[in-house]
């Protein structure tokens, strides 16, 4: 290349200074004429598009939480020594199946005591039964004399209207004081024999103790967890006279799985709970098995929500459809919630929407032209949008604009450049270069 231009020099170099000057200015306008088609090719913009098509629309939301439910802690039902476990460590049982036995270690004294403690259990709350009945004939007798008193011509007048003057005679008060009394003593008797049951449950669990119990399957699953042999001490626990505070010590002696009651509890924000109903499907994932989808349903959503560090958040249990046996309370979850679908709608990517001037608008291709279309739209899915009029079924819309600066610009240099290089383009749609209007 310095040989050539050498050789370009001395022959310039050999003419006279007419020709080197007409020489100079073709040359001049020929690199100038080089610049100005250069940058209007390096600066026309490149459009990306899609085309407007028919489809689903989905707006979900992500929440976190964990596996609850699932597992039932079984208890023994008495205090002594285990003599027999009829089961063992991933056996599946039924409802009422023989899980162990257990010989009681009570004394004779200790049994008769406990039957004793029952017997009268049942007395008292027979005793508040009768009572209540007995209470119930004082109200009805207290509402007859008031009823009475208030249809009579003294405290009635002819229309049947309260007499309001005479309604205010200690007569009248007194009768209607003594039915309120009898009819408040008839509901809060309901307390007394809610406590007197309370107090014969809790009686029967401790004569149940001295026993010889043999322990069931509260529920049908798969046992887990066993914590007893042959041999080993177990306790019923043991609860207060004061039926409103239970102490329970009882012996968990195994776990009982069931996936049917398996549920995922996420917590939703306040922003998103509006949007969650029972109902709804959910798209459930699990730490520890990342492999495996499952599906579910919403089952409820709290009302009341909890608040941790001046953020509230709400409760919401989802049922999974077919669990697995896998799966344990206590796994970290996340779900995915459809949270509104819509079939068969016009639907183009959110990201060729564009406000102006508080109209929604979409850039429509046609002949090379660029034309800005008002639009209405509807759903907004998380990466479409639902359009309910101003476009077709096929047309060809611009989703993203972007102008080249020249060879060095964001997109690359061009192939045609001594440089070379790349186009860079996102993914998506057809790239098409230049022109009609170019877009905002």
């Amino acid at each position: 290349m310095i040989t050539k231009i050498k050789g370009v020099l001395s022959w310039l170099g050999s003419r006279s200074l007419k020709v080197k000057i007409g020489l100079i200015g073709v040359l001049a306008l020929l690199i100038a004429g080089g610049w100005y088609l250069n940058a209007q090719r390096t600066s026309a913009p490149q459009y990306q598009t899609a085309t407007v098509t028919k489809g689903t629309i989905i707006t979900t939301v992500s929440e976190s939480g964990s596996v609850i439910g699932g597992q039932v802690s079984v208890n023994s039902t008495g205090d002594g020594i285990v003599s027999a476990v009829f089961v063992k460590n991933g056996d599946k049982v039924t409802q009422g199946q023989n899980l162990f036995k257990v010989t009681s270690s009570a004394t004779p004294q200790q049994k008769a005591s406990a039957y004793a403690s029952y017997l009268s259990a049942q007395s008292a709350l027979n005793s508040a039964q009768a009572q209540k009945l007995t209470l119930q004939n004082q109200m009805f007798a207290a509402w007859d004399k008031q009823y009475t008193l208030a249809t009579n011509g003294t405290y009635s007048n002819p229309d049947g209207s309260p007499n309001v003057t005479n309604r205010a005679l200690p007569e009248f008060q007194e009768a209607n004081a003594a039915w309120l009394a009898a009819e408040a003593s008839y509901k809060n008797q309901d307390i007394v024999v809610a406590q007197e049951q309370a107090a014969l449950s809790n009686a029967w669990y401790a004569y149940n103790a001295t026993q010889d119990p043999i322990v069931t399957a509260p529920i049908a699953g798969t046992v887990s967890n066993l914590a007893i042999t042959t041999g080993s001490m177990v306790s019923a626990g043991s609860a207060s006279n004061n039926s409103s505070s239970t102490t329970s010590t009882a012996t968990t002696a195994m776990m009982i799985g069931d996936p049917s009651s398996i549920q995922v509890k996420v917590q939703a924000s306040e922003v998103d709970v509006p949007q969650i109903m029972p109902g709804q499907v959910a798209t459930v994932t699990l730490d520890a098995l990342p492999n495996q989808t499952f599906i579910g349903k919403v089952a409820n959503v709290d009302s009341v929500g909890t608040t941790t560090s001046g953020v509230v958040t709400y409760n919401v249990y989802i049922s999974l459809l077919s669990p697995s046996d896998k799966i344990l309370s206590g796994m970290t979850a996340s779900a995915i919630i459809q949270t509104n679908k819509k079939d068969d709608v016009l639907t183009v990517p959110s990201s060729a929407i564009q406000s102006v001037s508080g109209q929604s608008t979409v850039r429509v291709m046609q002949n090379g032209k660029i034309t800005s279309v008002p639009v209405e739209t509807g759903l907004v899915g998380d990466t479409d949008t639902e359009i309910t009029s101003g476009l077709t079924e096929g047309q060809t819309i611009v989703t993203s604009v972007t102008t080249r600066t020249g060879a060095t610009g964001s997109t690359g240099a061009s192939p045609f450049s001594s440089l070379g290089g790349n186009r860079g383009f996102g993914g998506g749609g057809a790239v098409i270069r230049g022109g009609g209007a170019r877009g905002g």
